[in-house]
């Protein structure tokens, strides 16, 4: 059972099984010992149960309330078109419902480009030995020059690869796509950012023939076109006002356009509140709250099987995997039964959630839009009323937004739910760390549960080497008994004998 370093003599004079009464004789003066062990493992169970309730609460404030605490989860918008082969849109969260006239598209935007049809194979080697020098600009305030150098045995999509990698003299990349398409036979480099300052500079490689002649060979002729080719910005009328943009994504009056193809022809953009995915965020929202109200009422009330302890080694050996399994999960319930960090967290968060926010409007509480818990029984658990909180949500949607996600910087003062809520995961969070620390951490740190498990863990070393000591001093006992019982033997004999027998 214990390492002992005493010598053992079983039963050689008596015959007596010593292992075996010892074993005995040990397992009663192991019983607080295996008490301690009992309460560490258990101790443990607990750190692992606060600590994954802290994750929840982070889980919970990092996803849930900060998702809410965004104006796009309130303000959303369909935007449709007439031409969508043209221009498509978006809305954002400061879109104003209405139809707009986009009157024309004179122009997309586009990326600075070289192009031309390829003079060799793609497995063609390119047979010269040179270096290319390209200067770009992706930004009026941007001007990089890099250099790419060219091997003999390099094939054109070696090239094209040397070209998507092309640093300047500091390393930054010179945000340049090169592609070849064989389909095609037609090789193109351009710039990443698209808009009329966006350039590319070849005028370097003019006074050198190799670079020329590689060039050539990729099907751009600096004899032949200029060597400097520049972008092109979109140019749209937008409610009858010219629009000019670097790229083809541009936003105005709250609406993402997406350019695609120049037009003549008038294009219709209709913006109308979406309703139906604000009503999907707030009930994703609750239904996360309830979730997690939910776990927090579970362990709170759990029930405690006082006859189920931690199993020891022995014990477990006895059972099938099952059984301990099952076993197991009886002796973790319970574990934070009535809990006073629990019910706080739980008492706060009913409280947030009961709050009037003084936003300005008649829609200042969660009832006032629909949602609320039917009885006493529901222990704080919300439903919603779709009907009322969509028509909130047409009549004050601002409000409604206000009453989740306003700050207390803004004009009424007040924080919304969402910040009231996330104020008490963080003071969760925050009990929780100091009372069994945090995940990632070992148990034995410096919370309040991790010390108790030190302490445990100090009694268990003290009392194993008691324990230790007392099965040697059985063994050193039985050891004397055993040789005085065979002196007693020997000693027998020699009578025996004297006596003539």
């Amino acid at each position: 059972m214990y390492t002992s370093s005493t010598t053992r003599i079983t039963g050689m004079a008596t015959g007596m099984d010593t292992d075996s009464i010892v074993k005995k004789l040990m397992s009663v003066e192991s019983l607080s010992l295996n008490r301690l062990k009992q309460q560490q493992q258990k101790q443990v169970w607990v750190s692992d149960a606060y600590r994954q309730l802290n994750k929840d609460f982070f889980a919970f404030q990092q996803n849930s309330l900060f998702t809410m605490k965004l104006s796009s989860s309130y303000n959303t918008y369909d935007v449709s078109s007439t031409q969508t082969n043209a221009v498509s849109g978006t809305g954002t969260s400061s879109a104003l419902p209405g139809t707009y006239m986009i009157n024309k598209v004179d122009s997309i935007a586009k990326s600075a480009t070289f192009t031309g049809a390829v003079q060799i194979g793609r497995t063609e080697a390119i047979g010269i030995d040179t270096t290319i020098s390209i200067t770009v600009n992706n930004d009026p305030a941007s001007s990089q020059t890099g250099s790419i150098t060219v091997a003999a045995g390099d094939t054109i999509d070696k090239i094209v690869s040397t070209i998507n990698k092309a640093t300047d003299e500091t390393g930054k990349s010179l945000g340049l796509q090169a592609y070849y398409d064989s389909a095609l036979n037609q090789f193109m480099v351009k710039t990443k950012a698209t808009g009329a300052v966006t350039t590319i500079d070849l005028n370097a490689n003019a006074g050198d023939a190799n670079s020329k002649a590689v060039l050539q060979k990729l099907g751009i002729d600096l004899n032949l076109q200029s060597a400097v080719q520049t972008g092109q910005n979109a140019v749209f009328t937008f409610d009858g006002m010219q629009v000019t943009s670097a790229s083809n994504n541009v936003t105005v009056m709250g609406i993402s356009l997406s350019l695609r193809n120049t037009t003549t022809d008038p294009t219709t953009i209709t913006v109308s509140k979406n309703i139906d995915t604000e009503i999907k965020n707030i009930k994703d929202f609750v239904e996360k709250y309830n979730d997690l109200l939910d776990r927090l009422n579970k362990v709170y009330d759990e029930p405690v099987y006082r006859d189920y302890q931690p199993l020891l080694d022995d014990q477990r050996n006895e059972m099938s995997e099952k059984q301990a399994e099952m076993w197991e999960e009886k002796a973790k319930s319970g574990l934070l039964r009535r809990d006073s960090i629990i019910n706080e967290v739980m008492v706060t968060m009913r409280r947030a959630m009961g709050e009037t926010v003084n936003n300005g409007s008649d829609y200042n509480t969660l009832a006032s839009i629909g949602i609320s818990s039917r009885s006493y029984h529901d222990k704080g658990k919300l439903y919603i009323d779709e009907k009322k909180l969509r028509d909130a949500l047409e009549a004050d949607p601002d409000a409604v937004a206000n009453l989740f996600s306003q700050t207390g910087e803004t004009a009424q003062g007040t924080n919304g739910l969402v910040h009231q809520l996330s104020d008490v995961m963080t003071q969760g969070i925050k009990d929780l760390s100091k009372k069994a620390g945090s995940s990632g951490n070992t148990n034995y740190d410096q919370s309040t549960v991790g010390k108790l498990i030190s302490t445990i863990q100090s009694n268990i070393t003290r009392q194993t080497d008691i324990l230790i000591n007392k099965e040697n001093q059985y063994y050193k006992q039985f050891a004397a008994m055993e040789a005085a019982v065979a002196r007693y033997n020997s000693q027998g004999s020699w009578l025996y004998q004297q006596m003539g027998g």
